[in-house]
């Protein structure tokens, strides 16, 4: 008698792994299905969507002016113009880092100004976004310095725009 429990118990538990098993095979097979559904979901969205948004995109473009956009020379010049004129002495401007598109460029311009004062940083954060309307400050990273905290290291991010034919 005692046997006979035992193998019972013994099978009982090999059907408790085995359906554990399957359990878990099964809910994951699952989770698969509704992500499937959802991005298959979102992409039917975009495609339902893609007429509206190139028509939004083109409605977009018609209210710039593309003439006036600048190249990133023209941008890079402006910049380094803006930053002499506030006086920033120690600084670095690195080469704009492109993407090339039809019919819009992207150019992203990295600034690093070491020994800046808060108050010229911010009139000169100002003076970019009003002379310049087609760059955008993407990010400002500002770090105290050690010795001199009135003074601080800033990196500036920048985006502009320039139409390409």
């Amino acid at each position: 008698m005692r046997e006979k429990f035992l193998s019972i118990l013994f099978i009982a538990a090999l059907l408790g792994v085995w359906f554990t098993f399957q359990v878990d095979r099964h809910s994951a097979a699952l989770k698969d299905i509704r992500m499937a559904n959802a991005q298959a979901e979102e992409q039917g969205q975009w495609f339902f969507e893609q007429p509206n948004i190139d028509a939004r995109y083109e409605a977009m473009l018609q209210d710039i002016n593309l003439e006036e956009l600048p190249s990133a020379d023209t941008v890079s010049a402006s910049v380094y113009d803006l930053i002499r004129e506030y006086g920033f002495n120690d600084f670095k401007t690195n080469p704009p880092k492109t993407t090339t598109g039809i019919p819009l460029t992207f150019h992203a311009f990295t600034i690093n100004i070491n020994k800046a004062d808060y108050n010229k940083l911010i009139d000169f954060t100002n003076e970019i976004k009003s002379s310049l309307p087609y760059v955008s400050l993407r990010q400002i990273s500002i770090i105290a310095q050690p010795r001199t905290p009135q003074f601080l290291n800033v990196k500036l991010e920048l985006k502009s725009i320039e139409y390409t034919k």
